[in-house]
């Protein structure tokens, strides 16, 4: 069953309609060169192929103009006005913020230059009820219209499903277990939706405890969609879930498939030259939830876990693909697959941090200071030891033969105790192929060395800031750091977002990609604000604008016309005289009886939610639905639908400060 929050008001379809006739792009319009924006301050270091390759360092100090020879091949990453706040509308958010706070980017989507999406979340904030999602129509950042809120739709995770419809997934389990409902938004008929997830997928995770049903810890947090209709989600336990455009059902591997109950991690989906759709997920060797028995590694006798599946449109089914990894006695696997992605030739590359750590900021947590401890079911041994944080290519089938990437050595992580490590360390969260070019750029988090510590408060190897890394087939990378005037000791820099990490990377042409950072915190406790980049040359992007050409059949179709020819009809016969006839009026009962009401009461993550369940019984099939008013206007609405059985109930959804007076019965 699925609930939707009701049609869009005209608002929404202005919304929409801006997404297709707004202009094209906004570089220079009106010059066929303008000129080139200036680069966000960084400090960006090359390396060659190989451990013994040379190292260079540029630094970009904040307005310089792009170098066409710099190591992006002529482009920079510029700082873009941070549109994300609550009560902004799209329009910069202004420092300091009050009643404009900042919007943290999670997950960004794009199907074009021209239409993508970005997950936000007010991470440690207990107030307003922001926009979670907002739409980028090619000139600027919006809103999406009529998204119902976090309360209903809670999720770090964004995704496009076709050329109109895009789900937001990913929210935590409430306090009773109830793992969060999968939200879509139908671009034909401007809806947002829920849809909870399949008891036989929640089966998968129930636990029976003094009698007690119960559910593990979890979440759905990945998608793949090949089509609107053709959605394959993912999450913790190896849960696996399928939308076929109307419903969602199980497909979740059984649980005696021992190495297929892996964390699910993150998933892509694209369509080749001719229209072919492919896709690829990655998965962990532990879970992230503590606490559980599967966060233990396998035994070292058994096979290694899967982490690599592939689909062409059917059912994801593992690959071939091991990545590198620094085993130990006990625990030879010791590296999570983190991100993935493809272009629309099949070439693709996967992020990997040593086992059971990931950056929390993906899911809109408050950055921790410094980088994460292991848990203490996978301990690094010995504690100082580097554990590789590699980036590899591969491909639609598994490896990639043709494009062998960096050494295994060129990103590794070692606890803070232990860094010496001269290449720094580094955690990664997500990652975009660039088109054509057998390239990546991955986000994530970097420590450096001690000895690159710098002199200023802020500069301290200890504690971690974003970056950027771009890796090639053949072996060099590229790695970029964002830095700002210290604001806090003159003379010094400091990180962009000390702290912090990069949440969030969509990669559309060799010349287009967008960065987003977490929050970030300096060592007095001052508040960083996140960061938008934009990498670009400063021309118009090299790749094709979104279509909006997509056909959907109509959930509706009226019967086809049936003409039937029958023979002339005979002459009457003559009339009867005409009988008296008397009328009568019959009043049917009510078509539904017997109404009852009920306040049911939900909380979660402290935040208490009210719900009027209404319940009666049906006579004969009636379409109905409710309204509740206060003072004469509507404060909730629950959907006209056919019942046709013999009881029915409709849920309005509820707010103290907007107590309805009245409640209706609509048709």
């Amino acid at each position: 069953m699925h609930r939707r929050l009701g049609p869009l008001t005209c608002f929404v379809a202005l919304g929409v309609v801006a997404i297709a006739v707004l202009p094209a792009a906004s570089f220079g319009e009106g010059s066929s060169s303008p000129p080139p924006p200036p680069c966000a301050g960084s400090t960006t270091t090359t390396t060659a192929a190989g451990p013994s390759g040379g190292t260079s360092t540029t630094n970009i100090p904040p307005g310089s103009s792009i170098a066409p020879g710099s190591p992006q091949g002529g482009t920079c990453w510029v700082e873009q006005p941070y549109p994300f706040g609550i009560g902004s509308n799209g329009e910069p958010v202004e420092p300091p913020a009050t009643a404009q706070s900042y919007l943290s980017v999670t997950s960004m989507a794009f199907r074009a230059w021209n239409r993508g999406l970005a997950a936000v979340t007010q991470a440690g904030n207990e107030g307003e009820d922001p926009y979670g999602v907002w739409v980028f129509n090619g000139v600027r950042w919006y809103p999406s219209p009529g998204f119902p809120g976090k309360k209903l739709c809670g999720g770090h995770t964004i995704v496009w499903a076709g050329q109109k419809d895009y789900w937001l997934i990913g929210g935590e389990p409430n306090r009773e277990g109830k793992w969060a409902d999968l939200c879509r938004f139908d671009g034909v008929s401007l809806e947002w939706e829920y849809l909870p997830i399949p008891e036989a997928t929640m089966q998968h995770v129930a636990q029976v405890y003094d009698g007690t049903e119960s559910f593990k810890s979890g979440t759905i947090d990945s998608a793949a969609c090949m089509a609107w209709n053709n959605c394959w989600f993912f999450g913790t336990y190896g849960t696996v879930v399928h939308w076929e455009g109307h419903f969602l059902t199980d497909a979740s591997p059984n649980p005696s498939e021992r190495t297929l109950q892996g964390e699910y991690t993150d998933a892509v989906a694209r369509e080749g030259p001719a229209g072919e759709p492919f896709g690829l997920a990655v998965a962990a060797t532990a879970e992230r939830y503590e606490g559980e028995k599967e966060s233990v590694p396998l035994e070292p006798s058994g096979p290694p876990p899967v982490q690599l599946y592939g689909s062409s449109g059917a059912p994801f089914s593992p690959l071939p693909f091991t990545p590198p990894s620094e085993a130990q006695h006990g625990d030879q696997y010791r590296t999570d697959l983190v991100a993935v992605d493809l272009d629309a030739a099949g070439q693709g590359w996967v992020a990997g941090n040593p086992a059971a750590l990931r950056l929390k900021e993906r899911e809109g947590s408050v950055p921790s200071g410094h980088d994460p401890a292991p848990p203490s079911t996978r301990p690094f041994n010995p504690p100082n030891a580097p554990q590789p944080s590699p980036l590899v290519p591969i491909s639609t089938s598994g490896a990639a033969p043709t494009c062998p990437g960096p050494e295994t050595n060129r990103f590794t992580y070692t606890p803070t105790s232990g860094a010496t490590e001269p290449a720094g360390a580094f955690l990664w969260s997500t990652i975009g192929v660039v088109p054509g070019s057998g390239e990546a750029l991955a986000g994530g988090r970097m420590r450096r060395a001690p000895a690159s510590a710098g002199p200023g408060p802020n500069e301290g190897a200890a504690v971690g800031e974003p970056v950027i890394a771009r890796a090639s087939c053949a072996g060099t990378t590229a790695v970029t750091r964002f830095r700002i005037k210290d604001p806090t000791s003159p003379g010094h820099e400091a990180p962009a977002d000390s702290q912090g990490s990069v949440t969030a990377i969509a990669v559309n042409a060799p010349n287009d990609a967008w960065a987003a950072t977490s929050e970030g915190f300096l060592a007095s406790g001052a508040k960083e604000e996140p960061h938008l980049y934009r990498l670009t040359n400063g021309q118009p992007p090299d790749a094709p604008e979104g279509a909006e050409n997509e056909e959907r059949p109509r959930e509706l179709q009226e019967n086809e016309a049936t003409f039937v020819f029958l023979p002339p009809v005979p002459e009457p016969p003559p009339q009867a005289p005409a009988a008296v006839t008397q009328t009568q009026t019959v009043t049917l009962p009510a078509a539904i009886y017997d109404v009852k009401a009920k306040l049911h009461e939900r909380k979660h993550d402290g935040h208490v939610y009210l719900s009027l369940y209404i319940t009666f019984k049906l006579r004969r099939p009636t379409k109905v639905g409710a309204q509740a008013l206060r003072h004469g206007h509507v404060v909730s609405v629950a959907k006209a639908k056919l019942f046709a059985g013999k009881s029915g109930l409709l849920i309005l959804s509820l707010n103290r400060k907007h107590w309805p007076t009245k409640v209706n019965f609509v048709s």
